[in-house]
């Protein structure tokens, strides 16, 4: 169908959707709904979302309908497989559940924003792929990279690093990453920000770029939460679960 778009594609509605939709549970996590709240209302988005995606692949008629409302949203092939919206909430709800408040923001954040702009950047900007790059530098290695990462270009990925490492600095400079010691309230330290936002901001692009048996809206908060948190454990900051 004429609405469906490749991964490559300019597909803004989407990129917009994704951009604006993760931004807000963001928000809505920190400012308005406890953690058990935020749970109980992620959950209930799992159990609607899932069956609904399951049931609708099943019956046809029902499948044409969601096609046609959601076309915009949807991507290649998503007519015949569980959407990415499905891993949308799948990451963001793990990301609730799992993470501590701070770093549950940056992977809700890094996962809105990064791929967006990478890959609004990337299309209308991008000039150099890194299949290029991997042909100058390693020419053996030609035919070994898979196809995802090598169709990406420089500048989308250096934008989508860029949008990544800002969510990192917005996740550890709100008043949600601060700490109650001694009665005093301590803030994270410019330098664990600046480490904190690079380690996500790689984990995410590498995470997004590589292929796996992963949608990347599963991935990327997955594996950045998962680095960030061992990161913040390593550096020894006061992170509460709850």
């Amino acid at each position: 169908m004429a609405f469906f778009r490749s991964r490559y594609d300019d597909h803004l509605s989407r990129k917009f959707f994704h951009l604006t939709s993760g931004t807000i549970l963001a928000y809505l996590f920190v400012s308005l709904l406890t953690r058990t709240e935020s749970i109980i209302g992620m959950g209930i988005g799992m159990m609607i979302l899932l069956p609904l995606d399951l049931i609708r692949l099943r019956i046809p008629r029902l499948n044409r309908v969601m096609v046609r409302l959601y076309g915009p949203l949807l991507r290649e092939g998503e007519d015949s497989k569980p959407s990415a919206q499905l891993y949308y909430v799948l990451g963001v709800t793990w990301a609730v559940v799992a993470l501590p408040k701070p770093v549950a923001i940056h992977a809700i954040l890094c996962l809105a924003w990064m791929d967006p702009i990478a890959a609004i950047y990337g299309v209308r900007f991008g000039r150099r792929s890194w299949g290029d790059v991997f042909k100058e530098l390693i020419p053996s290695s030609e035919g070994r990279i898979p196809e995802q990462v090598t169709r990406k270009t420089l500048e989308g990925s250096f934008a989508g690093f860029v949008a990544a490492f800002l969510a990192g600095v917005v996740a550890w400079t709100g008043p949600w990453a601060a700490a109650q010691i001694d009665g005093t309230l301590v803030w994270t330290h410019p330098l664990h920000v600046l480490l904190l936002s690079v380690a996500g901001a790689a984990a995410s692009v590498v995470a997004e770029a590589w292929p796996s048996q992963w949608d990347d809206n599963a991935s990327v908060p997955f594996w950045c939460g998962l680095i960030v948190w061992a990161l913040a454990t390593v550096i020894g900051l006061p992170l509460s679960y709850f």
